[in-house]
């Protein structure tokens, strides 16, 4: 398995289009809020002390939730690629088990993924405290905005994973991608903030899986730059960003419903393969 998770991280790697366009989704959404959408949010945010360092945290926060899924998109597509060139089935015939064989794609497709995000939270940390003036997360804040983006990363993949294993062929994947990557941005409240959205989709958008990560990565992200003067409209404002769901505020609940998720997924995604396999 170690051997399949390497190959994923050479070939991927070796790709140079692949790693560009895993940035692809975090840079269109920069360019979103940069060009057209940041002013009018930063003047609805008006009443705030420091309303454009809210609105960039908030957005970095953002596309750090959009690189760790659109990242995902082009790692896995490994998988079906080795399908047309029934480099999948030679390893299927292998004596290695098949959980073991696609446990290697999932792990390569989720180690490839939490390195690009981490490049993203680099960059967004350089980017708000260099240009925005904002504070700089501390080591505690640093270590649970990893751990959560650890989750994050694991569903994306896992999610991915599952979408994956029911496509054999790179253009029909290709086309469902390019629907699964803007399709991604708004569910989680990314391309649109979450209380400007009607309510029926605002109840969609709270039970879709990523979420709940994206949530607690705007939560840990804004912690910083809201003031005691803010105070009066600060929850308001959290609900209206998505900064925090229903009120809860707790760390428990957006956790479990990663987890579970994501051992839904993978658990479905093996099944379906196996599934496949034995009608073979």
């Amino acid at each position: 398995m170690n051997a399949l998770v390497y190959r994923g991280l050479l070939l991927f790697f070796k790709n140079k289009q692949a790693v560009i366009g895993s940035f692809v989704g975090a840079v269109i959404m920069i360019i979103l809020y940069v060009f057209l959408l940041g002013d009018s949010l930063v003047d609805s945010l008006s009443v705030l002390s420091q309303p454009k360092l809210v609105v960039d945290t908030w957005m970095f926060a953002g596309v750090i939730g959009i690189a760790s899924a659109s990242s995902t998109l082009g790692s896995v597509s490994l998988m079906i690629r080795d399908k047309e060139r029934n480099v999948y089935t030679d390893f299927m015939i292998s004596p290695i088990s098949k959980e073991r064989i696609m446990l290697g794609y999932f792990f390569s497709t989720f180690l490839i993924s939490l390195l690009i995000t981490l490049v993203v939270i680099v960059i967004a940390e350089i980017y708000i405290v260099v240009l925005s003036k904002g504070k700089l997360l501390t080591l505690s804040q640093f270590g649970l905005l990893f751990f959560v983006s650890l989750l994050t990363v694991f569903c994306s993949s896992a999610f991915m994973f599952f979408v994956v294993s029911f496509f054999k062929r790179t253009d029909t994947f290709s086309t469902m991608t390019s629907v699964i990557g803007p399709l991604i941005g708004f569910l989680t409240g990314c391309y649109v903030p979450i209380g400007s959205l009607p309510n029926n989709v605002q109840r969609v958008v709270e039970y879709f899986p990523l979420t709940s990560g994206i949530v607690l990565i705007r939560r840990i992200m804004t912690e910083n730059v809201f003031t005691t003067a803010d105070k009066p409209a600060i929850n308001t404002i959290k609900e209206e960003l998505g900064i925090v769901m229903n009120g809860q505020n707790d760390l428990f609940l957006p956790v479990a419903i990663l987890l579970i998720s994501s051992g839904l997924f993978l658990a479905i995604a093996l099944w379906n393969v196996r599934r496949v396999e034995i009608k073979r």
